[in-house]
């Protein structure tokens, strides 16, 4: 069951935090204005027209839709404190003419994996539409669009201005001079390696190769961020796995960044399942591409191809 004291106490913090007033019955939650219905299930239709219906006499209302990592992100978070255990719910993501030729109904591409997506969904015929399901972190799972489901509800507008002021500012990336044989990926210089490391052997050599420019272990910034290094690396590097700078070094499922922060469970880093090694200490981050590079935990020791993310370059 939802907890309706912590849900209370959510949508209040997440309201506050984003100045938006939104008129019921959405509720500001992660910059957008959302109404998560979860008593009535529908068909993928019917779930998108209730949500037409909701907008009244202006039709604005939609099946819920993200062109945003960060805000399918805290979407994903909240729906996981606020909704039903085992929960699927209708977003506005359906196939157009070709299995795997995903879009919006805002009419946007969607594009397979990292990090919408579940690892091993969106591939099969026949289920033609999309839900966030509780099974896999509320990442994207593809369903027969006859199934009755519950579903998520935007007011589109809400985020129109916020959606916009994001565009522009990765409009105006940079091209860096990036060192030999590093390439530019989004807003940094990234060096991919050719030959196989442990983890802490990766973690020197990053640091020590490139001192002057402050190289690391690639630990993203933003979920953004890892989403260009994954499609990159779904692009270029298609049967190699690599080491990114995540580790559990006590056992404890307290993982970190090298670059000190802490790494969230579930979406948008962890492959469904992942980490899944409890027992054992010195468990380290692979971006994996046998699921679609996201993470999953590894034995630090093995051996790997490493990732290494070049800092001070301009």
């Amino acid at each position: 069951m939802p907890h309706s004291k912590t849900t209370t106490l959510l949508l209040l913090l997440i309201g506050a935090a984003t100045g938006l007033a939104c008129n019921a019955p959405f509720q500001s939650v992660a910059g957008g204005c959302y109404y998560v219905e979860q008593n009535l299930q529908l068909d993928w239709a019917g779930a998108r027209t209730f949500c037409h219906n909701l907008g009244g006499d202006g039709g604005v209302a939609e099946l819920a839709v993200f062109d945003s990592c960060e805000t399918f992100t805290l979407l994903a978070g909240y729906l996981g404190f606020n909704t039903y255990e085992q929960s699927t719910l209708w977003v506005g993501a359906h196939t157009e003419f070709t299995v795997n030729n995903w879009r919006w109904v805002s009419g946007m591409p969607l594009a397979s994996g990292v990090p919408f997506w579940a690892h091993a969904q969106g591939h099969d015929d026949g289920e033609d539409c999309a839900a966030m399901d509780s099974a896999s972190f509320f990442q994207l799972s593809d369903f027969d669009c006859s199934t009755p489901m519950s579903f998520v509800c935007e007011l589109p507008e809400a985020k129109m201005t916020r959606d916009q002021e994001t565009k522009d500012v990765n409009n105006t990336i940079p091209v860096l001079s990036c060192p030999i044989d590093s390439v530019q990926v989004g807003e940094y210089c990234y060096w991919f390696s050719s030959n196989l490391k442990t983890w802490s052997n990766a973690e020197d050599y990053c640091r020590t190769n490139f001192l002057s420019n402050q190289g690391e272990l690639f630990a993203p910034s933003t979920c953004d961020e890892f989403t260009k290094v994954a499609h990159h690396l779904d692009v270029a590097e298609r049967d190699r796995s690599h080491w990114v700078g995540a580790a559990d070094s006590t056992g404890d499922q307290e993982w970190y960044w090298v670059s000190g922060t802490t790494v969230p469970g579930g979406a948008p880093f962890w492959a469904t399942g992942e980490p899944n090694d409890h027992i054992l200490s010195n468990f380290c981050g692979l971006m994996s591409h046998k699921k679609r590079f996201y993470m999953e935990d590894e034995g630090c020791m093995n051996l790997h191809y490493f990732i290494c993310k070049l800092h001070s370059v301009v």
